[in-house]
């Protein structure tokens, strides 16, 4: 058995289905918003990290440039700078304190932070370096820097002449322990970093990767979505619009309407359908009404008159015979009998009438015992027939019922291709009745 669907529940799961979808389009979309602020913010603490890292190694490296500049020349201006990238623009410091935001903690943090300690060592070296230089040139303390003052030198430094100073300050920033460890700082300082950027970039790496497969999902959903209100539209079509259109169509041309679509519009079709039919038949009851006798259940006078007027019409294409018919002293019998018996008799006539001729042929009830017959496709060469006819019903009137006596009729002929007809074929059948009536009853005469 089929199964019937209802609107309701169609409207009633397609909000369903919009809301969840709704509310999974919300999800994913809050979702791959934080996604991408994760990947964003990924992306600037890279951007951050491999920042932090360059100042760091460029502050490292600097510090040792002006070191050994200012041992090789003497030039305070070289010791200036140093103290002035140590001092304010610390540049070490400053990457080491924005690592530290996002870092805090890990074990490649602490260990940046070793490295950073081996730096500090190498300039310990340097403020060392620089105390020799400033004894050598004879530079009061008061004008030195707080670090470079308060370095003391070993007893054998301190009895070495000025230009030894000198020399052994140029010698210390390059020896191998000065070297070495300068080696094993950057070496700590570029695995830290190596290490920080790897990190960055695995966290950047995953937050992208989660993001993509958001967006996919996304995108999934929204062809899913597509799809499921492509499917909507064609079962409103199939189940609401169609049969709407078809029964618009049934409505134009008069028919009933095909059970089909949704359950509540395959009731509204039988429905109507059933109004239709109970509509149809009481028209037809109407028609039939209007159109024939109730007690013969033969056509009236009002289609009897249709009937003669269209076959006048067109009587050079289609001939036809008009037959007058009255029941013989038939007011006596009703008189004698009652109106009950009258009635009998009648009907009795009418069927009699219908027997004998052609169902093509109109028997027709045109007055109280009056009827009238309209037989198509006739000429006058054939009017033996119709007096067999007529003849024959007599014969069988004749023979009396019980209750019901016998009784004859007088019929008039006349055909549409008779000879010299008079003013109409209705008073041409009617002369010819009112003749049988004179010459005694009971028999057929012609025009």
């Amino acid at each position: 058995m089929k199964k019937k669907i209802k609107i309701q529940n169609t409207i009633y799961w397609s909000i369903v289905v919009t809301l969840i979808f709704t509310a999974l389009f919300i999800f994913i979309c809050i979702f791959n918003q934080k996604q991408f602020h994760s990947f964003q913010e990924s992306s600037q603490q890279y951007v951050l990290c491999k920042d932090s890292v360059e100042q760091l190694e460029e502050g490292c490296d600097y510090l040792v440039e002006q070191a050994r500049l200012y041992a090789m020349t003497g030039n305070e201006y070289y010791m200036d700078l140093y103290f002035r990238e140590a001092h304010m623009t610390k540049r070490r410091e400053h990457a080491l304190k924005q690592l530290e935001e996002y870092f805090d903690g890990t074990q490649t943090f602490t260990s940046l932070k070793s490295a950073l300690k081996s730096s500090g060592d190498l300039m310990s070296i340097d403020y060392y370096s620089m105390r020799l230089i400033a004894d050598a040139n004879r530079i009061s303390e008061d004008s030195l820097q707080q670090e470079v003052a308060a370095v003391k030198l070993t007893d054998e430094d301190a009895l070495l002449s000025s230009e030894e100073k000198l020399k052994k300050a140029s010698s210390i920033l390059c020896d191998n322990t000065y070297q070495a460890l300068l080696v094993q700082t950057k070496a700590n300082l570029a695995n830290c970093t190596q290490s920080l950027l790897d990190y960055t970039q695995k966290k950047q790496n995953r937050a992208q990767t989660i993001f993509f497969d958001s967006f996919r999902n996304l995108k999934i959903s929204t062809f899913l979505m597509v799809f499921l209100m492509l499917a909507f539209c064609f079962t409103i079509r199939h189940l609401i619009v169609k049969p709407l259109i078809s029964y618009n169509e049934c409505i134009r041309l008069g028919e009933i309407f095909p059970v089909l679509g949704a359950v509540e519009l395959q009731n509204l079709a039988v429905t109507y359908n059933q109004v239709y039919r109970e509509n149809q038949q009481t028209q037809q009851l109407i028609r039939h009404q209007a159109e024939y006798d109730a007690l013969t259940d033969c056509f009236n006078r009002r289609s009897f008159n249709k009937f003669l007027s269209l076959y006048e019409t067109d009587a050079e294409n289609h001939p036809f015979a008009l037959i007058l018919i009255d029941i013989d002293v038939f007011k006596s019998v009703n008189d004698t009998y009652g109106h009950a018996i009258g009635d009998v008799i009648l009907k009795k006539v009418a069927d009699y009438l219908k027997a004998a001729f052609r169902n093509n042929d109109y028997v027709c009830r045109i007055g109280g015992d009056e009827f009238a017959i309209l037989m198509v496709e006739m000429t006058t060469d054939l009017q033996y027939t119709i007096k067999n006819k007529i003849d024959s019903v007599n014969q069988q009137l004749s023979s009396p019922e019980k209750g019901i006596p016998k009784v004859s009729l007088s019929a008039g002929v006349a055909f549409s291709d008779r000879e010299n007809p008079g003013e109409n074929i209705f008073e041409d059948a009617d002369k010819a009745l009112y003749k049988v009536k004179e010459n005694g009853r009971n028999g057929c005469g012609f025009y």
